[in-house]
């Protein structure tokens, strides 16, 4: 019985503590070196430490602070005999919300008999308010993660303006049909990658779980939310024409979506570190991965030409087939 009852609180644990949980999420670890008994120093910053204290910005203006009489005899002060600079930040105070008509022309075409209508970049193309309105109202909710009452409350106290939750929700479906275009075009991008990241993590939507998948390439990423952490999200997303690498973890829906991946090194020397805690043999595998992977973070960092990075691709390459056909007693 005890056996059994062993076997399910490890299974349960396994589902929180594996090779994919990162360290600083572990369970029952300390998350802080232990402190050296024989340093008797103070805490903080050592001496010589180089501060990070904000540097001042350049004043936009200069503000003379001056006083003519003696606040307790009266008397005439006269010229100061020292003047101290003190430079602030300040954001202005809040203004007053900006009414706009615009009066919008429309004309007939005298060659083609078609209408036109006139347009300005500051007009968007439907609803009462302005695209800066849009704007914040996505920012705070997408950005700031508010609820759509306290965006409202904050409109309210930043600007004056009165403006509903239910509006405040349509704000922010007017600005992602802004932005499809730029969407589209980026997941096209996407789908064309030679090298694709790929990764998901959980996210509450409504309460109940649902997965962000991101996508990136050195210049674009792509996002989409679903209930899914299946192979039918990539196969939506990348579609079956998709002829790139993908670099990911070791998550089964990957590798049966495409044999061409490159795996996350973070996540295959996690890996390799927790079978070598349990297995002895596994040791040097492990020490290898890390000499590898800290041999190439270095020619990374040198630049190296292309030729030399070619050859060392191949000894790479080399090192590692002689490892994967390496047996193992376990």
């Amino acid at each position: 019985m005890l056996k059994t009852k062993i076997s399910e609180l490890e299974a349960q644990l396994a589902q929180y503590e594996n090779a994919h949980t990162p360290p600083s999420l572990r369970r029952g670890r300390n998350r802080k070196k232990d402190p050296d008994e024989n340093n008797k120093g103070k805490p903080g910053q050592k001496i010589g430490h180089k501060g990070a204290t904000r540097p001042y910005a350049v004043p936009d203006r200069p503000v003379e602070v001056t006083i003519d009489l003696c606040p307790d005899c009266g008397a005439d002060l006269g010229a100061p005999f020292r003047i101290d600079s003190k430079i602030i930040e300040e954001i202005p105070e809040p203004q007053p919300i900006m009414v706009i008509e615009y009066k919008i022309a429309h004309y007939r075409c005298p060659c083609c008999r078609k209408g036109v209508v006139a347009s300005d970049p500051g007009c968007p193309h439907e609803g009462k308010f302005g695209n800066n309105v849009i704007a914040q109202a996505t920012m705070l909710r997408y950005d700031g993660r508010m609820p759509h009452r306290r965006i409202q409350d904050a409109m309210m106290i930043l600007f004056g303006l009165k403006i509903s939750p239910a509006t405040i929700l349509d704000l922010t479906r007017r600005a992602a049909d802004a932005v499809q275009s730029e969407y589209d075009a980026i997941l096209k991008k996407i789908r064309g990658a030679s090298i694709l990241y790929v990764n998901e993590t959980s996210i509450h939507v409504q309460g109940e779980r649902h997965w962000i998948w991101t996508f990136s390439t050195p210049s674009e990423s792509f996002f989409v939310i679903r209930k899914s952490r299946g192979i039918k999200v990539l196969t939506k997303v990348l579609t079956r024409r998709f002829k790139g690498i993908i670099v990911c973890d070791g998550l089964k829906p990957y590798a049966r979506f495409t044999n061409r991946i490159q795996r996350c090194w973070a996540h295959l020397l996690r890996e390799s570190k927790e079978i070598a805690e349990k297995f002895e043999e596994a040791i040097p595998l492990h020490n290898m991965l890390k000499e590898i992977y800290e041999m190439l973070i270095e020619a990374l960092e040198n630049d190296l030409p292309p030729k030399v990075r070619k050859n060392l691709w191949k000894l790479t390459r080399k090192v590692l087939r002689k490892w994967i056909r390496k047996e193992y007693s376990v």
